[in-house]
């Protein structure tokens, strides 16, 4: 039999070599198998997962389920080596029900946070804000990930043809996503911008920190949370409030909500919208039509309208 640590190391490079990215699971596993080998354990057990999985004890329900989870997936291939393993039920630390609901950005709002963008500070150099005002201008009109829209490189973003290409996103695949002719000449200008602030060194990443660097996630994180609070979007002290990744939901909103005020079926378009926004499933797209309001109340007035039209 193999030990743990083999069985796990295993694991994790046989599921990458089928294009999942097991970040969580690589840093948790580990984690898990120390947890079993300090108790003597000879097996994985339910009981065992379930201890492991609620520390510490001030985490959430959902991230407790999350942690089980991998250890469930895990110990599906452990017991092929280790017939005693007990895989936990899914009953156990069931996930709750999330009560999640993305800010959905008006057309007034982004106007505003992209003119905030473009707005001098004393110490800033000029290029944090063009590089902000390009980022934050390409997730509302593509919908596109953050970590997709940092990732890009100078050869991914064909602006003559109007095609980015997303390598390796979320779940392992590369996709390409075709941009509007205005998107296009906005994005040629920060070209510009960024190539005459770089004296045309040769620098990989598209999008630039005033080092010449790729932008990170936590630097364009924290700089969107002051300016939706310098725009009153969030409370002065409130953590929560519009994140960048809502851009993405506003994007998929809009596009459905149009379907409606067109006339046209949105359920025709679900497929392409899925592709176009990377979900790998069609069933991640449904849910913009059932977690907005709004989109929902346009559902509801169809189905009356047809319904009056029956009888």
């Amino acid at each position: 039999m193999n030990s743990l640590r083999a069985d796990i190391s295993d694991y994790l490079e046989l599921r990458r070599s089928l294009g999942f990215k097991l970040k969580k699971d690589g840093q948790l596993l580990p984690d898990f198998a120390t947890f079993v080998e300090q108790r003597h354990a000879a097996h994985i057990t339910a009981k065992l997962a379930v201890q492991w999985a609620q520390q510490p004890a001030f985490i959430g329900a959902n991230y407790q389920a999350a942690r089980l989870r991998i250890v469930r997936s895990f110990a599906r291939y452990r017991i092929l080596t280790d017939p005693r393993t007990e895989i936990p039920a899914t009953d156990l630390l069931p996930r709750q029900p999330s009560t999640f609901r993305p800010y959905i950005f008006s057309e007034e709002d982004i106007k505003r946070v992209l003119a905030a963008c473009l707005q001098r500070r004393r110490s800033a150099k000029p290029i944090s804000r063009w590089t902000r005002y390009a980022i934050f201008g390409l997730l509302s009109v593509t919908g596109m990930r953050v970590g997709e829209a940092l990732n890009l490189d100078m050869e991914d973003v064909d602006l003559d043809n109007g095609v980015l290409t997303i390598r390796n996103a979320k779940f392992g695949k590369d996709r390409l996503v075709p941009v509007h002719a205005t998107t296009c000449e906005a994005l040629k200008i920060y070209r510009q911008q960024r190539n005459e602030f770089l004296a045309d060194k040769a620098v990989k990443p598209f999008f630039i920190s005033p080092l010449g660097r790729r932008v990170t996630n936590g630097v364009l994180d924290l700089s969107f949370m002051r300016m939706t609070r310098k725009l009153g979007l969030r409370g002065a002290t409130d953590a929560k409030g519009p994140r960048l990744h809502d851009l993405r939901h506003t994007m998929a909103v809009e596009v459905l909500r149009r379907c409606y005020e067109e006339g046209a079926d949105p359920e025709r378009r679900l497929p392409a919208l899925s592709t176009y926004l990377g979900h790998t499933d069609l069933v991640y797209t449904y849910w913009y039509l059932h977690q907005n309001p709004s989109l929902m109340k346009e559902a509801v007035g169809r189905l009356e309208h047809r319904w009056e039209a029956a009888t």
